[in-house]
């Protein structure tokens, strides 16, 4: 058994689908159980740091996987990977660690998700929404503070997989965070840009 522990409030989320699809493409023969933590600020609570231990004593491998985030966030790779190595060491546990995107840049699970996303057949759609961004991301208010937030991957991510012409079976799957990560009109999960995941988990499943 693998348990894997993100950072997601539920399991009936984008990063958790996004995952299972990984997984059943990569590593079909692996059993993984997913541990929701409802935020990395929750990474090293009691309840977290317990499950981990039972689940090291029954054998089984724990996997933590974190966004890297950015440094306009506070953080970036650097900084979220030197934190929780330093709390590691004063709560005296180890965990094979991987931060998204790719284990050695800025960003989070949202960035690769855009890296895999079928730009090329719907290239208007990512044009559209650039000038979409660019507008909104002008509106300054009376302190010449921005108005909106920007950018929101994940909001942008929710509006593509949305915005596509799919039957009323696939659009009731999206609200409960599988954004159909499987069909290949919509995301490459082969790219480049996901090896680096697919090589962690590889190393650490059992």
């Amino acid at each position: 058994m693998n348990k894997i522990f993100i950072e997601a409030q539920k399991k009936d989320t984008s990063e958790c689908n996004f995952l299972k699809t990984i997984l059943t493409k990569n590593f079909p023969d692996k059993t993984v159980e997913f541990v929701c933590m409802n935020g990395i600020g929750n990474l090293f609570n009691e309840s977290i740091l317990n499950q981990m231990q039972q689940a090291i004593e029954d054998g089984d491998s724990v996997i933590v996987l974190l966004d890297a985030d950015t440094m306009a966030k506070g953080y970036g790779f650097a900084a979220r990977k030197n934190e929780v190595e330093d709390k590691m060491s004063a709560k005296g546990v180890r965990f094979p660690l991987f931060l998204y995107p790719n284990n050695g840049d800025d960003g989070d699970i949202e960035t690769l998700m855009e890296q895999l996303a079928r730009k090329d057949i719907h290239q208007i759609w990512w044009d559209c929404f650039e000038d979409y961004e660019k507008c909104i991301g002008d509106a300054k208010d009376e302190n010449g503070a921005p108005c909106y937030n920007l950018p929101n991957r994940k909001a942008k991510l929710h509006t593509y997989i949305n915005s596509q012409q799919l039957k009323s079976k696939q659009r009731f799957k999206l609200g409960s965070g599988n954004w159909l990560f499987d069909n290949i009109n919509y995301w490459d999960i082969s790219r480049q840009e996901i090896q680096p995941l697919i090589e962690f988990l590889g190393t650490n499943l059992k």
